[in-house]
């Protein structure tokens, strides 16, 4: 996947650098206008395990302090008690 910036005019989007694909090649597009006075992101998204870590910082740091005071200790131990409602396992 890559991220290139276009130009949308007369009813037809034009890529604004070269593409490396095939005459005829069909693609998949995502639209997403940019903020005015602002460059479109062009760089290639980061795959994989990066991104995942990339987006778990990014959602941690959306968490109100001390909404997370309140969870149990015991969550591996006992999943199955808070997801299914077995019995807890006590040491």
């Amino acid at each position: 996947m890559v991220n290139v910036k276009a130009r949308y005019a007369n009813g037809v989007l034009t890529p604004l650098e070269p593409l490396s694909l095939e005459e005829g090649a069909e693609v998949v597009v995502s639209v997403e206008a940019a903020a005015a006075g602002e460059a479109a992101d062009t760089q290639t998204p980061k795959g994989g395990l990066a991104a995942i870590v990339e987006r778990a910082k990014e959602l941690h740091k959306e968490i109100p302090p001390g909404e997370l005071d309140g969870r149990p200790s015991d969550g591996a131990k006992n999943f199955k008690h808070y997801l299914y409602g077995h019995p807890k396992v006590e040491d």
